[in-house]
């Protein structure tokens, strides 16, 4: 996955008195817990994504750096990515955490873990005043008028201090509207500078109906597709004569013919890609509606063996498959390829899933400040590297009852 590193405009974050989790007991070592604060609404404005023909004027975002620069930038916690907002807005929440002596210790580094979003053409990000104000997505300036969300803006944790503490960072909330059909990037990382306490950075992705590109490590990954076209960004009108398209030159209908509007005018069909950063080993599971014409590609890369351990991809109940040259080998139980729901008349496609954990080994996690115990330096492990690929399995769950930690 290619990430563009940019920055963005610090908003003023004041008055952040923390609300944790509380810490557990300090080893015997330390005498610093861990802490989380409550979450915390850091912005919500105008995102104006379509102009007035109804054409994209956003197609881009993205939320969150694995692997951060310059020793800032990285927010090693989960990302929640929610389409039920309200229509032409964008909300963006932080839930801070760290290590700390105390709760008053932990609101000081929560005061430094700020919100940057600022046009990712900018390039690696940079200290706020060291950024254009032309380059700001939300916000207002010393006037008090808006900044317009822009093209490619980026939703980053920026700690401002001399370089970001190891153990700090914040879980990222994004809610857009549901309307929005075009591309979100989504990258986090684990948390797992103290043995006792390996937490994962999770992913979930709720009511995409569009495009969603997400890199993680060792954690979670759930997605919820709700698409009723293999090409959502295609104008309604034009989903509808593909779906209805006849061919004069062929008998019989023709639906979605490489030549109807939506395949021979380039738009590009829904994509969810997942993959963990290697040699990481992440649980993905991806939820599609029954009859979405679904191509997919879902497997381990990691040292898997038929007859030992291994970490299967599974293809739940989702339509007429059929598998391509390979995809469904016994003996290879890790990978499994094809497409579902095809028409006819379609050319290879559909709504793209690929999928894909480069690991297949046991992952430890302490999901949460009131779940650490400090005596405890080796906690539970399970297997990680699971894909499954279903539909309904995610269905009336949240993001927040699937993921772990509360």
């Amino acid at each position: 996955m290619t990430r563009v590193h940019l920055a963005t405009f610090a908003l003023a974050l004041s008055g952040l008195l923390p609300a944790c989790d509380g810490g557990s007991k300090p080893s015997e070592n330390s005498n610093q817990s861990p802490f989380r604060d409550k979450w915390r609404t850091e912005h919500e404005g105008a995102f104006e994504f379509v102009d007035e023909m109804g054409a994209p004027t956003i197609s881009s975002i993205i939320v969150g750096n694995s692997l951060g620069s310059n020793d800032n930038f990285v927010n090693r916690g989960d990302v929640i990515l929610k389409f039920d907002g309200e229509p032409n807005t964008i909300k963006i929440e932080f839930r801070r955490f760290t290590f700390a002596e105390s709760e008053e210790a932990a609101g000081e580094v929560y005061d430094k873990l700020q919100l940057w979003a600022f046009n990712s053409s900018t390039g690696t990000p940079k200290k706020p005043d060291e950024m254009d104000e032309e380059d700001r997505c939300g916000g207002e300036n010393d006037n008090g008028d808006p900044y317009p969300w822009q093209e490619g803006c980026a939703v980053y944790v920026y700690y401002d201090g001399q370089s970001q503490l190891q153990r700090a960072g914040a879980d990222i909330r994004v809610t857009l509207p549901a309307d929005y059909r075009e591309s979100v990037d989504v990258a986090t990382s684990d948390n797992v500078i103290e043995d006792s306490y390996p937490n994962r950075g999770n992913v979930c992705v709720e009511g995409l109906n569009g495009t969603v590109d997400i890199e993680l490590q060792n954690g979670l990954a759930f997605v919820s597709v709700v698409a009723e076209s293999a090409y959502p960004a295609c104008p309604p009108a034009s989903v509808e004569a593909c779906e209805n398209w006849d061919d004069p030159d062929t008998e019989g209908p023709d639906p979605w013919s490489k030549n109807c509007d939506c395949i021979n005018l380039g738009y590009n069909p829904g994509n969810v890609k997942v993959e963990s950063l290697e040699p990481s080993s992440a649980n993905i599971t991806v939820d599609v509606p029954a009859d979405l014409w679904t191509s997919f590609r879902a497997e381990n890369a990691g040292e898997n063996s038929v007859s030992g351990k291994n970490c299967p991809s599974t293809i739940g109940a989702i339509g007429s498959v059929e598998y391509d040259q390979g995809g469904n080998d016994p003996n290879k139980p890790w990978l499994r390829s094809g497409i579902a729901n095809k028409p006819e008349a379609a050319p290879a496609g559909g709504f793209r899933l690929d999928l894909k954990s480069n690991g297949c080994e046991s992952v430890a996690e302490v999901e949460a400040p009131k779940d650490w115990d400090a005596e405890i330096t080796d906690p539970e492990s399970e297997l990680r590297g699971n894909i499954e690929v279903c539909s309904g399995c995610l269905a009336g769950k949240s993001c927040e009852d699937l993921l772990p930690g509360g």
